[in-house]
């Protein structure tokens, strides 16, 4: 894996239809949630070297700028909840020419609509379980060469039903197949 783009998807779910795609790509499993990202991501940065790390999954939207199934990058990261003298903002240059969002690591569905401060700011919001975790790791080991993208699933407050899993996996195998071809 040295030397090559790692692909980090939280779930074999959200990477097996992209390892269809791309059977040739690094990908590692980090698991769901903060904790289990961070230290997903900390072993694979350990025992690898790559070039660049891609966090890939899905994602609930916060408002209506966005749809179902849509593919976004993500330029900044907050853990949701933390007091403000608490809380870090991870940035990432652009790089894939998608729909640029802020994102908020939640700990639970929902979550995210609590923060009037950014929803409905000038750039729509999704939330998700990882990219903070995995954004703070990454930063820890000086690692600079980092994209994460998401799938959009659901609208934030949608019962876990009505969410579009498939529709939103298969479009972000499809975006992320054509990232960072080796």
């Amino acid at each position: 894996m040295e030397g090559r783009t790692l692909f980090l998807f939280p779930t074999e779910a959200e990477a097996a239809p992209f390892r269809t795609l791309r059977p040739d790509a690094a990908v590692a499993i980090i698991g769901v949630g903060i904790a289990e990202a961070a230290a997903g991501t900390a072993a694979q940065m350990v025992v690898s070297d790559p070039t660049r790390v891609v966090l890939c999954g899905i994602a609930g939207a916060c408002d209506d700028r966005l749809s179902v199934g849509q593919v976004v990058e993500v330029v900044s990261d907050r853990v949701e909840g933390l007091p403000e003298a608490y809380t870090f903002e991870y940035e990432n240059d652009p790089v894939t020419g998608l729909e640029q969002v802020r994102t908020l690591t939640v700990n639970r569905s929902g979550d995210a609509m609590r923060n009037q401060a950014i929803i409905g700011g000038e750039l729509p919001v999704v939330e998700q379980m990882e990219g903070a975790g995995v954004a703070a790791v990454l930063t820890n080991f000086d690692y600079e060469d980092f994209c994460h993208i998401r799938a959009v699933s659901n609208r934030v407050g949608e019962p876990f039903e009505q969410w579009r899993v498939g529709e939103a996996v298969a479009a972000l195998a499809a975006v992320a197949s054509q990232l960072f071809t080796e």
